[in-house]
């Protein structure tokens, strides 16, 4: 009896594993393959490039710079593509027939929710971190600063794609999540000045903070932990609104 009972777990845990393994790489797959992902990647890069050529092409009498001093206006061109890329994520399970297959491949909607979440996580840091590691490594100057700026706006970066495609996941509809993300992540810097201390408290304005790195500590941490909030929150609006769902 306990032998059988081993090989039943053994089976069990075998088969979550087959299916756990199953669910991500779909996802990836998902990912990987689909049209927009790729032209939101093509639109980070070349944001990425030309914000990068006309700082060099601009910097005075040669002075050496390195990227914690670009990094804020550097990301408030290349994060458009991540929010694209988020929204057109969570935009293609409702507006094409992938969000039908992605329940064939992974009919238990939890697993799916997180297979998700890892796969665009994932997705985020690479690519942010590819990003982020050209642009310092095309600086004149590199050093602790610069690689401290690097880490953060890679993280900025993956949370703001999670927070585009929570939006889209939550809202289903592409043009109230791009229009929502757009306010929240690039509008709000803008409006600080009629904002006020208010701004703060939205993502935007949170990640510069979070980039600039220039005020106090407490400042600073306080800024990441509104960023985490609001990527939390819109995340799980779009988990449940996925568990809950007819379809």
């Amino acid at each position: 009896m306990s032998g059988a009972g081993a090989t039943s777990r053994v089976r069990a845990t075998a088969g979550v594993t087959t299916a756990w393994g199953r669910a991500l790489h779909a996802e990836l797959l998902k990912v990987v393959t689909l049209p927009a992902m790729w032209w939101s990647a093509a639109v980070a890069g070349a944001a990425a490039i030309a914000t990068m050529m006309s700082v060099l092409q601009n910097v005075v009498d040669g002075r050496d710079f390195g990227f914690e001093e670009i990094a804020p206006m550097w990301t408030l061109a290349v994060q458009i593509g991540f929010v694209a890329a988020g929204v057109a994520a969570a935009g293609a399970e409702h507006s094409t027939a992938q969000g039908m297959t992605s329940l064939l491949v992974t009919p238990a909607r939890g697993r799916l929710a997180a297979a998700r979440l890892m796969v665009l996580t994932g997705t985020g840091l690479v690519a942010a971190s590819v990003l982020v590691g050209a642009s310092l490594a095309a600086c004149p100057t590199m050093s602790t600063a610069a690689l401290w700026a690097g880490g953060r706006t890679v993280v900025w970066l993956t949370a703001v794609l999670l927070l585009a495609a929570g939006l889209g996941a939550a809202l289903r509809s592409v043009i109230g999540a791009s229009t929502a993300a757009v306010v929240l992540v690039i509008l709000t810097p803008q409006l600080a000045v009629f904002l006020g201390d208010a701004a703060r408290w939205f993502p935007g304005q949170a990640g510069q903070i979070w980039l600039t790195a220039a005020e106090s500590q407490a400042d600073v941490t306080s800024a990441g932990l509104i960023i985490l909030a609001w990527t939390t929150a819109t995340q799980m609006a779009g988990i449940v609104r996925l568990v809950r769902a007819d379809g």
